[in-house]
């Protein structure tokens, strides 16, 4: 089955701001493994690490995760295969934070410095219904966040915090502002 592309949802578009609706893991019928598809090729189609179901208009909680280390520009980024993560928890396992500028589909242009934990605990179920627990930590433990948000209608824009702490896609380049702290 080849999923097809689907319109990224931008800021300011309704779908973004709602708590999305859990998955029937019992019931992972052809209707969900299209929309899984569909979100694959789409997040393909991007330059994002991550896409969660509502930026491309689907109210479940369903997120896709897949970093290319080569393509990754943050400094803890390791290679994460295609992972079909529904329902979606996470919690912290320490208190370890960091602040670093988060980019996001839905918002192209402007990123932001969000703080976020570093070592979580990750628990869901994938396209086969079989519920899997992780420990991540890094870029991945920010990107899964990040995803997890979106299903509770959270853009990062919501969780900036510092005067200073937005700044355009072209001067996050230029002056290549995520090695600062």
């Amino acid at each position: 089955m080849i999923g097809k592309v689907l319109k990224i949802r931008e800021v300011g578009d309704p779908i973004l701001g709602i708590k999305c609706e859990d998955v029937d893991i019992n019931n992972i019928n052809n209707e969900i493994l299209e929309e899984i598809e569909d979100l694959k090729e789409t997040l393909n189609y991007t330059d994002g690490f991550g896409i969660a179901a509502p930026q491309a208009g689907i109210n479940k909680r369903i997120v896709i995760i897949q970093v290319d280390k080569e393509k990754c520009t943050y400094k803890d980024c390791e290679e994460v295969p295609t992972t079909v993560m529904l329902n979606p928890t996470w919690k912290k396992l320490s208190d370890n934070t960091n602040i670093e500028f988060e980019g996001c589909l839905s918002v192209p242009s402007i990123r932001g410095k969000v703080e976020r934990y570093t070592n979580i605990e990750v628990t869901y179920y994938n396209e086969n219904g079989e519920k899997i627990v992780k420990e991540v930590n890094g870029f991945t433990a920010r990107d899964i966040q990040h995803e997890c948000d979106h299903l509770d209608g959270i853009v990062f824009l919501e969780k900036v915090k510092s005067k200073n702490g937005f700044a355009t896609k072209e001067m996050i380049n230029k002056f290549d502002l995520r090695k600062e702290e």
